[in-house]
Order: C-alpha cells, then structure tokens, then sequence
C-alpha cells in the first residue's frame, strides 16, 4: 500500500484523514508533517497543514527489495582500472605466509544480532515525545539478548532530555510520565509487530541506576534475612522492580523470594532456606 499526502486545516485532521483513507491505524505508519500550516489573521492568508503517511509494511517491503538486489555483473558497467601487475614468485610467497588463514579472517557478513522492530520502537518514542511538545531529545535502541537462556531477549530505548524540565516532567511523581511512556510504546510496539517481548524505555538513565540500587538492596537485605533467620517485606513494588529483586537472588543459595498481595499493593518478601 502506498504512501499518502494529505491536506487538513491542521495536523491532527490530516493525520486522521490519511489514517482513514489507509484503513490504518497510527502505530502502522510513519507520519511526517511536510507543512504545519497556518491559521492566518481571523482567517485570512490561512494555509493548510499537509502530511504524508506511510505504512511500515511498505518501508519494510522496500528494504527487503533493495536488499534482495544483486550487484550488476557487467564488468563493462564498473569504471576502468589501470591492471596490477603480476606479482613476482618472492612477493607470493610474502603475501602468502604473512595472510592469515581464510578461517581466522573475521566474516564481513558478522554483524550484532537485532530484534526485528528496533526502527518501530524508534519511531513510536520519537513521535510520542514530539507530541508532548518535547524538542530536544536523542533515541537510541539497543537489541538485548541475555546470557541466561531462561530470559528472553528485550529493547532497550534510552531517551535522552536535554531540558531539565522534561526531564523533571517525566520523572517526578513517581514516575508517572515514564511509566505511561513506557505502556503506550509497550502497547503500540506489540499490537504493530505481533510480538510479546518486552520493550524498556529509559530516560537519561534513570532506570538504571535505579536498577542498581535495587539489587544492592536485595543483596544487602538477603544477608540480613542470612544473619536473623527471619524473612523481610519489601515495600509495594511495580511489575518491573520486583522482577529485579527477583532475578538479583535467584541464584542465592541460602535465600528465595515470593510476591504477594494485589495490584499495587503487590510486594516481594525475602526468605531464609530451610
């Protein structure tokens, strides 16, 4: 399905149009504003807003083609080369002791592992920062793949702010603006690519220094439940944090962990094993 270009009288009515004409919806396109328009003086010299809508699906069918080009085989098409010169039999066998064998050399086709999805996940967090009036942010994504089999790969997304004041916006109140972000990417990224992994959204390394601190917490307080013999309750807890405290002792040999109550009032005890 084709890109579309629409005109509104603003930005938001043209993007519902083209969602509209797609029979799409927002998290299944990417969305540029080509004009933000004008409203004019009590309706004179008013000019409309124009934006092009793009289904992921026809950027990703682009890629595959492109990708799936071969090179043109017509030597006659390459620019002329001046041709080498025949090495003598001495610089043969110079070249040939000092080449490393062909199954030592690194592979030119070796490149990191990604999850399918990282532009998407891009995407959805610079739109969404965009339309909070955010301006001077950086977003990059990371695809996770952990050493331990029993977890399944995630993204990583730090956001960075540049002003104090998003910053304090997105943190403050327990981290209300963070925790939204991180549902709304969540939902968006899995209802577009069908998929249930995990997509972590960070802002100016908040999470993980509060990763941190929670599992020297963890370690701090199992070696106090060691010491007394006596289970500790931690705090209530989000999803997140308690999955951290989780994974911090899991490997504890003298101490578990169990979750307990209701929504979020759900908390993480510390046990001594028996």
């Amino acid at each position: 399905m084709p890109a579309v270009e629409v005109s509104a009288p603003d930005i938001e009515s043209a993007i519902a149009q083209g969602l509209q004409q797609l029979n799409l919806i927002r998290a299944e396109v990417k969305i540029e504003v080509l004009d933000e328009g004008s409203r004019g003086v009590l309706g004179i010299g008013a000019k409309p807003a124009r934006v092009r809508l793009t289904p992921f699906a026809e950027l990703e069918a682009k890629q595959a083609n492109s990708a799936a080009t071969p090179a043109p085989a017509d030597e006659a098409a390459q620019p002329s080369r001046p041709m080498a010169q025949e090495p003598s039999r001495t610089q043969r066998k110079v070249e040939s002791s000092s080449a490393p064998p062909a199954s030592n050399r690194p592979s030119e086709e070796a490149v990191a592992p990604k999850i399918e999805g990282e532009e998407l996940a891009r995407t959805l967090v610079s739109d969404i920062l965009r339309r909070m009036g955010i301006k001077r942010y950086e977003v990059r994504v990371r695809s996770v793949f952990p050493t331990n089999s029993d977890e399944e790969p995630f993204l990583w997304v730090d956001v960075t702010l540049a002003n104090a004041y998003d910053e304090e916006m997105m943190l403050s109140h327990q981290r209300e603006g963070l925790n939204a972000l991180q549902t709304v990417v969540q939902t968006m990224w899995s209802h577009r690519t069908r998929s249930s992994l995990r997509v972590n959204v960070d802002i100016n390394g908040y999470r993980r220094r509060r990763e941190q601190q929670l599992i020297n917490m963890a370690r701090r307080l199992a070696d106090r439940v060691v010491a007394n013999g006596k289970p500790i309750t931690l705090e209530p807890m989000p999803a997140n944090e308690r999955r951290i405290v989780h994974m911090a002792l899991r490997n504890r040999p003298d101490v578990f962990t169990e979750s307990f109550g209701e929504g979020a009032a759900r908390k993480v005890q510390i046990k001594p094993k028996s």
